[in-house]
């Protein structure tokens, strides 16, 4: 006589617990948010009139109620998951004492399936009727799991409505309203303790000062200067156009910073600001302070810098890096790069196939959707892969849930023999650059060869700030045969499908044939008329077939002496990204 596991549910209500305590805490977070929201709106309406002022505020209402539906669903979800953990362990606790019923009665197995050897009729009749037990507990527990199901169910359905119904209006790409006409001069508007600084549908150059003395502000505008009261809180807004944005360190002032249309340059401060990219391929550093950063629509770059940062990176391909404090990172939708830098970090890839790096820290990741690869870092991290194929690359104390491959690999100690030159925020980046690819198998290999050749002498390598006015979008690796220099620009994050980190390792390639004597300086000519004339070097680097014997009648070859692992394709496909089929566009 048998029993297959009825009476163990292998259940985790503690686990259902959590996930219910989490969307009532949410549920909480967005009736204040829905509190905020209409405070600050209907602070705008004031005498406002006409078409657009009736738009918004219709727009403004329709807000308040998607966000009190939201709490709504929340607080259903969070109760059938609390409905859910008791009704498991109310049916555990009553298997359990089936179980004792028969559990002094000879049996065999365990776990997956229980074979009884009753000694009489009575103890068979035992056996029977605790399995019938066990089973109207199951059957019970399933008829109770299925309406929790179907209001999960529900809530579903609602949030995905919900994010498609406002996702092009949070990501910039649509107004919700009538806006009103763009404008050819500067605009303020002051609303209580607000000032808000509209500029123009050109490409609009502001910037603010403060006097440390006063606490006066000094908003400058396409060279035009508009002076705001200490205390008042500034909201600066590009509009359409290239805009470059930029407010002080010192003082920790808080602002709040929006590029709106074009592709927008925006620099924090050193308080708690508010950046946002909107529509457009942005650029956005935050500074120090605990910022909140989304980049919107477009392929952004988005940079957290010191602090507690939360950094969104919304609609497109977009690279955002935490760097130093406790940050919160969300790629949104399409291919992502997350890097954390140092601190507990909390990140998710979201949709598409994310690069999903933790860095120095006890690090919580998430890939979400899609083919994601992760790299924990150093540190106590925990890494859940979400659905798709998923890679986790991490240290053996690390914890991995619902990864399909992990990679244990040991982090070395240290970065010695390379030297990095610019300003404090470029050492940290690529600091984390680094420690990045001292998370990565082949990147481990590509930096033990470099630091073996630096050790041993007399090479040295410098990676320096990339500034070329007439040629921006790169970055170069040279050398004089022993001093090998790199010219980083950390912000070219849109490199044939790859994030910065890429475009580093693609010089060290070159640095790599530079201290091996492998770097091939002969024109390339052969089967890719693409890349006729440019330097054989840099289709080694690229990870590319080349004429590695100078003998046209012998077919072309990966460089042998350039291991696949330590270029750019191989990079790449460790990343789970495209391979870059040509060294020229």
């Amino acid at each position: 006589m048998s029993g297959a596991g009825v009476w163990d549910l292998a259940a985790r209500p503690d686990a259902l617990d959590a996930a219910a305590h989490a969307w009532l805490s949410m549920g909480e977070r967005v009736d204040e948010a829905a509190t905020a929201v209409n405070n600050k709106a209907s602070g705008v309406l004031g005498t406002w009139e006409g078409e657009s002022a009736t738009s918004y505020d219709a727009h403004r209402r329709k807000l308040v109620t998607s966000i009190d539906e939201a709490t709504n669903s929340a607080a259903r979800v969070s109760t059938a998951l609390q409905r859910a953990a008791g009704s498991v362990r109310k049916a555990q606790a009553e298997l359990d004492a089936s179980w004792s019923s028969v559990s002094d009665i000879p049996s065999s197995g365990g776990g997956g399936a229980v074979t009884f050897q009753p000694r009489d009729e009575a103890e068979a009749t035992r056996v029977r009727t605790a399995i019938d037990r066990a089973n109207e507990v199951r059957s019970r527990l399933d008829a109770e799991l299925a309406q929790d199901a179907a209001d999960l169910t529900t809530a579903t359905t609602f949030w995905n409505q919900t994010a498609g119904e406002w996702a092009s209006i949070a990501d910039g790409t649509t107004d919700g309203f009538t806006v009103p006409a763009g404008a050819t001069q500067v605009g303020v508007i002051v609303i209580g303790d607000q000032v808000i600084v509209n500029g123009t549908d050109g490409d609009d150059d502001i910037s603010v000062s403060v006097d440390p003395a006063t606490g006066v502000q000094t908003v400058t505008v396409n060279g035009v200067s508009y002076t705001v009261p200490a205390g008042q809180h500034v909201v600066l807004r590009g509009g359409d156009g290239n805009d470059t944005i930029t407010v002080p360190q010192g003082g920790g002032i808080d602002f709040t910073l929006v590029g709106s249309g074009g592709k927008d340059n925006i620099t924090g401060g050193d308080g708690n600001d508010t950046l946002l990219g909107l529509d457009g391929d942005d650029n956005v550093d935050a500074g120090t302070g605990n910022d909140r950063v989304s980049g919107g629509a477009g392929q952004d770059y988005l940079n957290g810098q010191g602090g507690d940062d939360r950094v969104h990176g919304g609609e497109g391909r977009d690279t955002l890096y935490g760097l130093s404090g406790d940050d919160t990172l969300s790629g949104g939708a399409e291919q992502d790069y997350l890097e954390g830098g140092t601190g507990n970090d909390t990140l998710d890839g979201g949709h598409g196939n994310d690069v999903v790096s933790g860095g120095d820290g006890d690090d919580t990741l998430r890939g979400g959707s899609g083919d994601d690869v992760s790299y924990a870092g150093r540190g106590n991290d925990t890494t859940y892969g979400g659905t798709g194929a998923d890679t986790a690359n991490g240290e053996a104390g690390d914890t991995n849930d619902g990864v399909e491959s992990t990679v244990t690999i040991e982090i070395p100690d240290g970065l010695a023999g390379i030297t990095i030159e610019g300003s404090p925020e470029f050492v940290e980046r690529v600091q984390a650059d680094l420690q990045m690819l001292a998370s990565s198998p082949e990147g481990q290999q590509m930096i033990a060869n470099l630091q073996g050749h630096i050790a041993d002498g007399p090479d040295t390598l410098t990676i320096r700030e990339y500034n070329n006015p007439a040629d921006p979008d790169n970055s170069t690796a040279s050398t004089d045969g022993t001093n090998s220099t790199i010219n980083y620009n950390t912000r070219l994050d849109d490199f044939r499908g790859a994030s910065p980190v890429v475009v580093l390792y693609h010089e060290f390639a070159h640095v790599y044939d530079y201290m091996n004597d492998t770097f091939d300086s002969t024109p390339y000519s052969g089967d890719d008329t693409t890349d006729h004339g440019i330097r054989q070097g840099e289709r080694q680097a690229s990870g590319l077939p080349i004429d590695h014997d100078h003998d046209p009648s012998t077919p072309e070859v990966i460089d042998p002496d350039h291991d696949f692992g330590l270029t750019e394709n191989g990079i790449r496909d460790e990343m789970g990204l495209p391979n870059r089929d040509h060294y020229g566009r």
